[in-house]
């Protein structure tokens, strides 16, 4: 097939787990012999033209189309109107290749512009199928953040605006099916979970001789993440006497005032080399993820392909990754329930199963060249109703 991946970057180029999603996605419709045309940007100090994180096979199907976001001053609502000005100049740019693409993918908002096109277009006009992926949906979730509060009835209307347009909506699965079957039609929904890369993947059982149970948190500094919750969390347990011991890592960009000044809890910044957070990754016990809004993150497919189990809250489609079985689940980001679940995972003696399970679980499930197979056969059949 030949597909047109439209995405507001992909990763490293771009930071972020929708950047990451599309890079896995890309390199693996690549892999499987289809021709990605791929719309994306850059602001990094990468070369993105040369595409120097794709192997020779990828590089020979991915057709790059470097796209500037047209970042502009703030004002009210301004990441709205800068991405139906990117989704402009990324039409632009496809609109002759159109005749001859099979299907269309496009994240977030990138196909703005393109769906305002085609649903205005007369009946038999040369539109190929375009499914939308919004990912977490976050707006629809709820966030104790004023800014976000402010902009979500904004941010809805458009997602409500797109995927009135769409013909297909991805979902991830679980709560996150859930919201878009109350905005969109329920037959227009695929679910696709997302997927790892088998470089990630950890199925060595080791026996836990460890003294101290180590935790970890992989992620941006948004409000959205919990850390506030997580940091109170910690300063609880580090203030009982008699715990079990354990240490605690941060991976992201954590300021100084967010900082906790102990011994056994280490912040090593933004990193964004995977050989890197996967070696951090595979010393450490349990990933913790206490989000008010997730999609299905990255961060904890590649903990638990790393063998680590998990302690997150039930949002998106978290809970197709985290049961009983591989970690534990709460029900929202609480200090006291984040501090109750790491007080158990310490004292678990059945952690070990847990981690092997975790492996399992995406070894089997969630496997990045399985999950586009999936997705392949969808598009397949669509591009076939045309």
């Amino acid at each position: 097939m030949r597909i047109a991946l439209l995405t507001d970057g992909i990763f490293p180029y771009v930071i972020g787990g929708m950047q990451k999603h599309s890079f896995f996605l890309a390199k693996e419709l690549a892999r499987l012999g289809h021709t990605v045309y791929l719309f994306h940007y850059n602001e990094s100090n990468f070369n993105a033209g040369t595409l120097e994180f794709f192997n020779g096979e990828e590089k020979r199907n991915i057709k790059p189309f470097l796209i500037g976001f047209p970042h502009r001053r703030y004002f009210p609502f301004h990441y709205l109107y800068e991405s139906h000005l990117y989704s402009e100049h990324i039409y632009r740019h496809l609109e002759p290749l159109l005749p001859q693409t099979d299907f269309i993918i496009a994240q977030g908002f990138c196909a703005w512009a393109l769906l305002k096109k085609k649903h205005g277009a007369k009946t038999g006009a040369a539109f190929p199928p375009v499914a939308v992926h919004f990912h977490g949906l976050e707006m629809f979730q709820r966030i104790p953040s004023f800014k976000a509060a402010i902009s979500r009835y904004a941010l809805q209307w458009a997602v409500k605006k797109n995927l009135s347009m769409t013909d297909y909506t991805i979902s991830y699965g679980g709560k996150i099916t859930g919201i878009m079957s109350r905005i969109a039609d329920r037959a227009k929904i695929w679910e696709v979970p997302a997927g790892v890369e088998e470089k990630w993947l950890n199925m060595k059982t080791t026996k836990n001789d460890k003294k101290k149970t180590r935790f970890v948190f992989v992620g941006r500094y948004e409000r959205r993440k919990g850390i506030r919750e997580l940091n109170m969390a910690l300063k609880s347990l580090l203030q009982q006497p008699g715990l079990p011991a354990f240490s605690f890592d941060f991976i992201g960009d954590i300021p100084g005032r967010e900082r906790i000044a102990d011994a056994e809890i280490t912040y090593h910044g933004k990193i964004s080399s995977e050989t890197e957070i996967q070696k951090i990754l595979s010393g450490c016990d349990v990933l913790v993820c206490p989000s008010y809004a997730e999609g299905m993150p990255n961060v904890i497919l590649e903990a638990m392909a790393c063998r680590l189990a998990v302690i997150a809250t039930d949002r998106g489609a978290v809970s197709l990754l985290v049961d009983e079985s591989t970690g534990w689940l709460i029900e929202r980001p609480s200090p006291g329930l984040v501090a109750g679940a790491m007080m158990k995972a310490m004292e678990d003696k059945g952690l070990e199963e847990k981690k092997n399970n975790a492996a399992e679980k995406i070894r089997r499930d969630f496997m990045i060249g399985k999950v586009t197979q999936s997705l392949v056969g969808m598009m397949e059949a669509a591009a076939g109703k045309r």
